[in-house]
């Protein structure tokens, strides 16, 4: 019997055993799908059922609400380049996340509350906007930091299932909302979720921590 040499036995040092895989799907992982799926559904309905809910329960024109809706669309990619500088600057990257949210969370109340002049609103919403934008470079950072070496990639298209999960659930949910005639409820439904994020996202940080 002819020996056929092993293509890979050059690359093997003599002695040498085979690293151990590493699990991809993690504890940390699996919160930050969870996490993901919270950050789509705080502004899903917002960016989905946002002018529909502006016009039925705040008395605002087709015009108007979508005015409202670029500008928090336009100060959310705004929100996205500061968060960036932020992110660069900062290790704590679920405490800003947290942080962010919490205010976020306090304006789109007021938003769902109180009746608020046109410029008030659109000022509000604008705001909303940015502060949404401002996490993502964080969120992103906390993707990479659980991420077990090497593994980056698959991390992050294991996270991104959160978004889909959440795209999922939010036309469902806002859909059913506006049938029932409460548009206010589009941003208070908004408001739990955000709470979710800032109530999980410090857990994000705590993992990290720990795995460090």
């Amino acid at each position: 019997v002819m020996n056929i040499p092993d293509a890979g036995a050059s690359k093997k040092k003599p002695g040498a055993e085979n690293a151990p895989k590493q699990a991809v799907i993690t504890p940390a992982l699996i919160v930050l799908t969870a996490l993901f799926m919270l950050l789509s559904l705080s502004v899903a309905g917002i960016n989905n059922f946002g002018v529909v809910a502006l016009m039925s329960g705040y008395g605002t024109s087709y015009s108007a609400a979508n005015v409202m809706l670029t500008a928090f669309l336009g100060a959310s990619a705004a929100g996205v380049l500061a968060g960036g500088f932020l992110a660069d600057h900062t290790e704590r990257h679920g405490y800003v996340a947290a942080a962010c949210f919490a205010v976020n969370a306090a304006i789109v109340l007021l938003i769902a509350l109180v009746t608020l002049p046109g410029w008030a609103l659109t000022a509000a919403m604008t705001l909303a906007g940015f502060l949404s934008g401002v996490i993502a470079p964080s969120r992103d950072m906390l993707v990479r930091n659980a991420a077990p070496p090497g593994a980056a990639g698959r991390a992050f298209g294991i996270v991104s299932t959160g978004f889909n999960l959440g795209g999922i659930i939010s036309p469902l949910l806002f859909g059913w909302i506006m049938d029932q005639s409460a548009p206010h409820w589009v941003f208070g439904a908004s408001v739990v979720f955000m709470v979710a994020t800032v109530v999980l996202s410090p857990f994000t940080e705590r993992k990290r921590e720990a795995k460090a």
